[in-house]
C-alpha cells in the first residue's frame, strides 16, 4: 500500500521524464532495432528515468487536467525524438558510406536482412554498421547520450520544447553533415576503386584479347576488401572524432529547443 502514498507530483514527474527517455531509446540508433525487445526497452526506460529522478528539478504545478497532460507529454517525447535524430545521423552516413563503398567493388547487387533495421542492405553497409555499434560502446558513446539527456533536464523544463529556427538550422546542418561523413569513411575504397578503374581501362586498350569485366569483378571486391580492412585504423579515429564533436552539437541543440 505504500505505493498509493506517493505524491501526485512524483508520478507526473516519473511519467514525464520517463517520456522523454523512451522516445530517445525507441528513437536512438542501437536501442531502435526491431531485434531488440519493446518490453526491454520499456524497463531501461524506467532505470533510466529513476537514476534521473533525484537529479531533476519539477517546477510544474498539480496537473489535474488530462489534455494538459497529454500536451506535457508530447512536448517530452518530442525532445526525445530529436535527440535520437541528431545521433541516428552518424548511423546513417555509415550506412551510406557501405552502400557506396559496396558499389564501388561492385556488390551493389548482394543485399541482405539487415538484422538492426529488417530491411535489406549491402553486405558492407552491414560490416561498417556491426564496427560502428561496436565502437559506440566501446568509446563510451552511450554515455555521451545519457550526459545530453541530463544536460536537457537541466536547461530544457518539462513543456519548454518550441519549434524554433535556431534548432532547424541546426538540424538542417546536421543532416548536410552526413553525406560528408560518408565520403570520408568510403574515401579509401573508392580511391582505391578508382585507380584499379583506370588500370583495367588502360589494359583493355593494350591488350584488347583480355576480358576486362570477367577479370576486374573480382579483382576489384579483393581489393575494396583489402581497402577496408587497411582503413579500419582510420575508422575508428574518425568515429571517435565524430563521436566527440557530437556532444557538443548534442547540447547546442538542446539549448536551441
Amino acid at each position: 500500500m505504500e505505493f498509493f502514498s506517493i505524491p501526485a507530483v512524483d508520478i507526473e514527474k516519473l511519467v514525464l521524464i520517463m517520456a522523454r527517455v523512451a522516445a530517445v531509446l525507441f528513437f536512438a540508433p542501437v536501442f531502435d532495432n526491431q531485434s531488440f525487445p519493446n518490453l526491454a526497452k520499456v524497463g531501461l526506460s524506467l532505470v533510466i528515468s529513476l537514476s534521473l529522478f533525484p537529479v531533476v528539478e519539477f517546477t510544474l504545478p498539480l496537473i489535474t487536467s488530462p489534455y494538459a497532460m497529454l500536451i506535457y507529454v508530447g512536448c517530452e517525447l518530442m525532445i526525445g525524438v530529436v535527440i535520437g535524430f541528431a545521433i541516428q545521423i552518424i548511423f546513417g552516413a555509415v550506412q551510406t558510406a557501405g552502400q557506396v563503398a559496396g558499389f564501388q567493388m561492385g556488390l551493389g547487387i548482394v543485399a541482405v536482412i539487415d538484422p538492426f533495421t529488417q530491411s535489406r542492405s549491402s553486405v558492407v553497409s552491414q560490416l561498417y554498421n556491426f564496427m560502428t555499434v561496436l565502437l559506440f560502446f566501446t568509446l563510451d558513446a552511450h554515455h555521451m547520450l545519457l550526459r545530453a539527456l541530463q544536460e536537457s533536464f537541466r536547461v530544457m523544463p518539462f513543456g519548454g520544447w518550441h519549434l524554433s529556427e535556431p534548432m532547424m538550422n541546426l538540424l538542417i546542418g546536421l543532416s548536410g553533415q552526413l553525406f560528408s561523413l560518408a565520403i570520408q569513411i568510403a574515401a579509401p575504397v573508392i580511391a582505391i576503386n578508382f585507380f584499379v578503374s583506370v588500370a583495367l581501362g588502360l589494359m583493355a586498350r593494350t591488350v584488347p584479347q583480355m576480358n576486362v569485366f570477367i577479370v576486374g569483378f573480382p579483382l576489384k571486391i579483393g581489393v575494396g576488401l583489402a581497402a577496408i580492412g587497411l582503413s579500419m585504423s582510420f575508422f575508428s579515429i574518425l568515429l571517435q572524432r565524430v563521436f566527440t564533436q557530437s556532444e557538443g552539437h548534442l547540447h547546442a541543440l538542446i539549448r536551441a529547443m
